[in-house]
């Protein structure tokens, strides 16, 4: 008590006096100021923290866009104006134009197949007005050096810096449409020959029968069986006997017309449709000239080989009027000329 007395004898002495109140009060908003200092500077440190963290977050997502963007496997561009304003690496691979040569072209119509730019023009323009447009669909697109190749397209409608665009995801599809054909050839065709099978040749027939129908203009199917293939393949192996086969197809096929149909139907069976025969004896002329063109020899690897042929031949309408009537009776009339052929050799 003495001593607070003292000093305020000691302010007064010196001119000022300052209520104890007052001093004391300062003091306590000074340290109040000081806190309050420091937990502005700790609670401003947090939030630059937090701050640098989200955009660290943000930086890092966009870098994994932009890696994602730039390795994807499709094509991605972004069109707005009918002009190509983004487009990944992807994109110019598949189309053979670089990055600043796209983005020249007065729009994306010259990367689309002539055949494809109407549908593909008029999609974009419905993306952009908001009306209904295919999400996803097969177009054919064209490279820089002027090959075209299949794509597969989905696009959806974007703002793109404030303006309507459309983002656009390409897939090239060149390899699925291939296994998609072979797989269509494979179904139609014989594997070692390359010449259709029963399947499209009695389709054939069926097509054939009904123009005869309405034109009366006969036509003939012919049956062809290999002579002694067996033994051939029995002793120089499936491989010779395969490439025999081959061979044996080639020759039959270079003594038809374009109008006319060879299958090959069994190992070594082959029918051959004859569109637009008037007689018999235009089929005996065909008979004859495959009877000639196996008679040479054939080279398979070191063996020179020979391969005769059976054949039988059914005339529409005369030896049926269905596929199975004309199929049975070439089959049958071809049997009976390979009976023949055997008993005349037993004979000599």
């Amino acid at each position: 008590m003495e001593e607070g007395v003292i000093a305020v004898e000691g302010f007064v002495e010196a001119g000022y006096w300052v209520s104890p109140y007052v001093f004391w009060g300062v003091i306590i908003i000074l340290l109040a100021l000081v806190v309050s200092g420091i937990v502005f500077l700790l609670y401003h440190r947090r939030v630059i923290s937090a701050q640098h963290s989200l955009v660290q977050k943000y930086r890092e997502g966009s870098d994994t866009f932009r890696y994602l963007v730039d390795t994807a496997h499709e094509g991605i561009a972004v069109v707005q104006n009918t002009r190509l304003v983004y487009l990944n690496p992807r994109m110019c691979e598949m189309s053979g134009y670089t990055k600043e040569e796209l983005k020249e072209l007065p729009s994306f119509l010259p990367l689309i197949h002539p055949s494809a730019r109407e549908e593909m023009m008029a999609n974009y323009q419905r993306r952009v007005a908001g009306e209904s447009a295919p999400k996803r669909y097969e177009s054919l697109f064209l490279r820089k050096n002027g090959s075209s190749y299949p794509i597969e397209l989905s696009g959806v409608p974007i703002v793109w810096r404030g303006k309507p665009a459309t983002l656009n995801m390409l897939t090239d599809i060149s390899a699925r449409k291939a296994a998609e054909q072979k797989i269509l050839y494979l179904a139609h065709h014989d594997s070692l020959t390359g010449l259709v099978n029963r399947a499209v040749l009695s389709d054939r027939i069926e097509q054939t029968i009904a123009l005869a129908k309405r034109s009366t203009d006969p036509f003939a199917v012919l049956f062809i069986d290999l002579i002694a293939f067996k033994a051939i393949n029995d002793t120089y192996g499936h491989d010779v006997g395969d490439q025999l086969l081959q061979q044996v197809s080639e020759r039959i096929q270079q003594q038809l017309r374009e109008t006319d149909t060879l299958a090959r139907v069994g190992g070594d069976e082959f029918v051959v449709l004859l569109a637009q025969i008037k007689n018999h004896q235009e089929v005996a002329q065909v008979m004859e000239r495959i009877k000639q063109c196996l008679v040479e020899a054939f080279q398979v690897k070191d063996h020179k080989l020979h391969c005769y042929a059976s054949q039988g031949a059914a005339l529409y309408p005369k030896d049926g009027e269905s596929v199975q009537e004309l199929l049975s009776q070439a089959d049958k009339n071809m049997y009976e000329e390979k009976c023949n052929y055997y008993g005349s050799l037993s004979s000599q």
